[in-house]
C-alpha cells in the first residue's frame, strides 16, 4: 500500500505547494510577467500618461480563486491518503472503507466532469465566460485603468495575444471605457492593448480606431486561447486524466483488498 499512499501524497502535495505558490509567491511569479507590465507602462507614458504606476498589480490577486481552489484540494488529498495510509497500516477497517467511499465519490465525480468537458464544454466554459464579460462591463476602464480588472485584461491580451473573451466585441457594453476621444483620434474599436504593437504616438491609435488582424488581435478570443492551451490537447489531458483514474482504482482495490484481509484476521482470531 506504501506505493500508491506515496503517488496520492506526491500529487496533494503539488496541488498544494502550486496553489500556495501562485497565492502568496507572487514575488517569484513577477519576473516572469514584469516585462509586460513595463511595456505597458511604457507605452503609456510616451502616449502621455503621467507618472503610470504598475507596481500594484499582482497574478495572485488577479488569480487567487484559483490558487484557493489548489490548496484546498491539495489539502484534502492529503488527508484522503493520510486515512488510507493509516488505515492500510494498522488495518483499521473503518479507515478503510471511509477511504474508500470518499475515492469512490471523487472518481465518480471526476467521471462525470470529464464527460461534460468533452462531451458538452458549453456547461463549464459558459460558467466561466459569463461572469468575465460581466466585470468587463461594470470594471474595465482602458489603457490607463489601474483596476485589477483593467490591468488583467490589459496584461492578458499582450501576453497571450488576444483580444477580449471572446473577441473585442466583448468590450461593447464597458461602462466606464473611455473610447471616445474625439480628434485627430477618433473611437476606439478596442482596448489598445489588443494592438500587436502597442501604439507611441499620442495621437495615432489607429490599430484600435480602425482594427484589422494584420495589425490587432480583435478576433482572437482569450478564453479560446487558454482553453486550447490547457485542454486542446486531448491526447496528453485525456492520458492525465485516465492515469489519475487508473491510480485511483487502484488505491480502491488495494484498500478493499487490506479490508478484507483484516476482516478474515479477525474472524480467525476471534474463532481461535
Amino acid at each position: 500500500m506504501s506505493t500508491p499512499c506515496g503517488i496520492d501524497t506526491i500529487l496533494g502535495l503539488i496541488f498544494f505547494v502550486v496553489g500556495m505558490l501562485v497565492r502568496f509567491g507572487d514575488s517569484v511569479l513577477k519576473q516572469y510577467y514584469q516585462p509586460v507590465l513595463n511595456s505597458l507602462e511604457s507605452s503609456l507614458n510616451n502616449s502621455g500618461y503621467i507618472n503610470v504606476d504598475f507596481s500594484s498589480f499582482s497574478l495572485s490577486d488577479l488569480v487567487g480563486g484559483l490558487a484557493i481552489f489548489l490548496i484546498v484540494f491539495g489539502v484534502i488529498l492529503l488527508i484522503i491518503t493520510f486515512l488510507g495510509c493509516c488505515g492500510a497500516c494498522i488495518k483499521q477497517q473503518v479507515l478503510l472503507v471511509i477511504y474508500a467511499i470518499v475515492v469512490i465519490v471523487i472518481l465518480a465525480g471526476e467521471l462525470v466532469f470529464v464527460g461534460i468537458l468533452y462531451g458538452k464544454p458549453e456547461l463549464v466554459q459558459d460558467q466561466i465566460k459569463n461572469p468575465l464579460k460581466t466585470a468587463i462591463n461594470s470594471d474595465f476602464m482602458g489603457f490607463n485603468g489601474t483596476n485589477i480588472v483593467s490591468l488583467g485584461w490589459n496584461f492578458a491580451h499582450q501576453q497571450i495575444k488576444c483580444c477580449g473573451v471572446d473577441g473585442y466585441n466583448d468590450f461593447d457594453n464597458a461602462t466606464i471605457w473611455l473610447r471616445d476621444y474625439g480628434a485627430p483620434i477618433g473611437t476606439l474599436q478596442t482596448p489598445v492593448t489588443c494592438c500587436k504593437t502597442l501604439p507611441t504616438d499620442t495621437t495615432d491609435y489607429s490599430c484600435a480606431t480602425m482594427p484589422t488582424a494584420s495589425t490587432n488581435y480583435l478576433n482572437t478570443g482569450c478564453f479560446d486561447e487558454v482553453w486550447n492551451l490547457c485542454m486542446g490537447n486531448v491526447a496528453l489531458v485525456g492520458g492525465c486524466i485516465a492515469g489519475f483514474g487508473v491510480i485511483q482504482l487502484v488505491l480502491i482495490i488495494f484498500a478493499f483488498a487490506i479490508f478484507w484481509d483484516a476482516r478474515k484476521n479477525n474472524k480467525v482470531g476471534t474463532d481461535i
